[in-house]
């Protein structure tokens, strides 16, 4: 090779080495001074970040005129034990059904949603009003349930009240929406039909006492919330629980 090929080869030769080094360095990442982190911008992530999952529409609500607030409670009944005796309002013209929540709560000739006679409806464990004419499934209600219980407050009976339905599986998408230390309101969807349901449960125990002997709760759509929160309010104001009488002892018999 010449001495003038040697010199020009030498010279690409330091040129290669030193663009190589400058894009080696233009690559390296720039050190932030600030006091803030910039996140990374995700490409096409196989995975949504930061996004609510999509839920399934539920079925249409029945039609079926909506739960109105202001409903007078005139109608007055009776339920009670050998722990507690409550006297209670319901709106004035809704009918009785039984429910059958345990085998011994109903007769043998009940069953759940049944008509209730007027003359039975003081002498039964749980009873669920409905205005006249509503279907049996998808409407509003309010429901009633004397419980026989002589040791669980009524912050026990909250909290197992929520595991319950969270662990039912007829309960799905099931979310509080309000609770305390006696009431519990949440929304779910119910399994069977597909509805969106709400259902408001609250406690009560005789003043003075600390285990809760009333169960009530009233339910219905999205739609019957409003009348749904004035009722169990009513409901609330107008209870009156009081221990039961003391059985009077029969008096013993003299010797003959």
């Amino acid at each position: 090779m010449s001495l003038r090929g040697l010199v020009v080869a030498l010279l690409c030769g330091v040129l290669g080495v030193g663009i190589g080094v400058g894009v080696a360095y233009v690559a390296q990442p720039t050190p932030s001074h600030g006091a803030l982190a910039t996140p990374m911008v995700g490409v096409s992530p196989s995975v949504p970040i930061d996004e609510t999952p999509s839920r399934s529409p539920y079925a249409p609500d029945i039609t079926f005129a909506r739960l109105e607030p202001g409903l007078a409670l005139q109608a007055k009944h009776v339920i009670s034990n050998e722990l507690a005796r409550w006297r209670y309002h319901v709106p004035l013209g809704w009918d009785a059904y039984w429910v059958c929540s345990t085998a011994s709560s109903c007769p043998a000739d009940a069953y759940t949603d049944k008509p209730m006679a007027p003359d039975v409806v003081d002498q039964a464990q749980e009873v669920r009003f409905r205005p006249p004419s509503e279907p049996t499934t998808g409407g509003y209600s309010l429901r009633v349930r004397i419980l026989d219980n002589t040791f669980v407050d009524v912050h026990q009976t909250v909290a197992t009240k929520i595991i319950g339905f969270r662990d039912s599986s007829q309960i799905a998408e099931f979310h509080i929406l309000h609770k305390n230390d006696h009431s519990v309101y949440f929304e779910y969807r119910d399994a069977a039909s597909n509805l969106h349901r709400f259902n408001f449960f609250e406690w009560f125990a005789v003043p003075g006492q600390t285990n809760t002997t009333l169960e009530m709760s009233v339910s219905g759509r999205a739609v019957d919330v409003p009348g749904l929160k004035a009722l169990i309010n009513r409901f609330a104001d107008n209870v009156l629980g009081t221990l039961p009488p003391t059985p009077k002892k029969s008096p013993s018999a003299t010797p003959s």
